[in-house]
């Protein structure tokens, strides 16, 4: 039956094919041969972006933590919804435009365009009043935000199941039902390395620590969080988000290597996206600094 419907293929687009001639029909399957070859060729070379000469995307990414509605708790890392909601109206009368990590990603290895005037919001350590006072704002407008979380603090709220906007963090049936949102990406923050202590400085490397050590000690940490994301919500992040910016080189590499597309950093500064992949390593990042007006941010932002 397969041998029949071979034949009839051979027959149906093959000039050379008669079943009573042995020369013509090896002629006729070396045209189809030579046929798919020449298609199949045209096709991957009509699969492979081309890209445009370019100086690149120009990209701010914006930093937020924690977000209160009590203006007395205000500070460097605590910003009132009211003042959330400011910064996005700004962004938007302004021509900014939210992206995604999906589409910069999309955008640097298949060429898909990205819209007028991006922006990036990110939202670090995984606070349950991300859930209550931020997202619904993102809705509101239809923007978007990347939320990187602290797997030992997740699994902690998990555990004693406290819900708090003040202090608690998000649990794992939160980042699950949140993860269903398209508005939100999470990203990977570390598992237990967002400390600094005599042991350890976020994940920087210790001065005495052999480099085997550390990348196992990086290595392990990152993996547990990125395993507890599978086994909770069936998915891994591909965005790592240093904790206060810490790093060593030897992260990166090891970043890389298990996957790992996008990384933020704590420096400040504007981005520049190219269609090279690196470009989306350790991306800077302005930190929102609450004490202050949205005016006075972007004006120190230049946006």
């Amino acid at each position: 039956m397969k041998y029949g419907l071979f034949f009839g293929i051979v027959r149906f687009f093959c000039p050379y094919y008669n079943m009573g001639d042995k020369m013509k029909l090896k002629r006729a399957v070396f045209f189809l041969i030579i046929l798919f070859v020449v298609l199949r060729t045209a096709s991957i070379k009509e699969s492979i972006p081309v890209f445009k000469n370019s100086d690149g995307i120009k990209l701010p990414v914006l930093m937020y933590h924690s977000v209160s509605d009590k203006v007395s708790k205000t500070g460097k890392y605590v910003i009132t919804p009211k003042s959330f909601e400011n910064d996005i109206k700004y962004l938007k009368d302004h021509g900014y435009n939210t992206v995604s990590a999906k589409q910069l990603i999309k955008y640097v290895y298949l060429g898909e365009d990205l819209p007028e005037n991006p922006v990036v919001l990110t939202f670090d350590d995984g606070m349950y009043n991300n859930m209550e006072y931020v997202l619904p704002i993102l809705e509101k407008y239809d923007y978007c935000a990347v939320f990187s979380i602290v797997g030992s603090y997740t699994d902690e709220y998990t555990e004693n199941n406290i819900v708090n906007p003040d202090y608690s963090y998000l649990r794992w049936s939160d980042i699950c039902t949140i993860s269903e949102n398209p508005r939100i990406e999470f990203g990977n923050h570390s598992y237990a390395f967002h400390s600094i202590s005599k042991n350890r400085y976020g994940t920087k490397k210790n001065k005495n620590e052999s480099l085997l050590d550390y990348i196992n000690a990086f290595y392990q940490d990152t993996e547990k969080l990125q395993s507890e994301f599978l086994s909770n919500c069936n998915f891994k992040p591909v965005i790592y988000t240093y904790p206060f910016g810490s790093y060593s080189k030897e992260s990166l590499r090891v970043l890389k290597k298990m996957g790992f597309l996008v990384t933020f950093s704590c420096f400040e500064g504007v981005n520049t996206i190219t269609h090279d992949a690196d470009c989306l390593f350790m991306l800077k990042r302005y930190n929102r600094d609450g004490r202050i007006s949205t005016s006075q941010f972007f004006s120190k932002l230049k946006l």
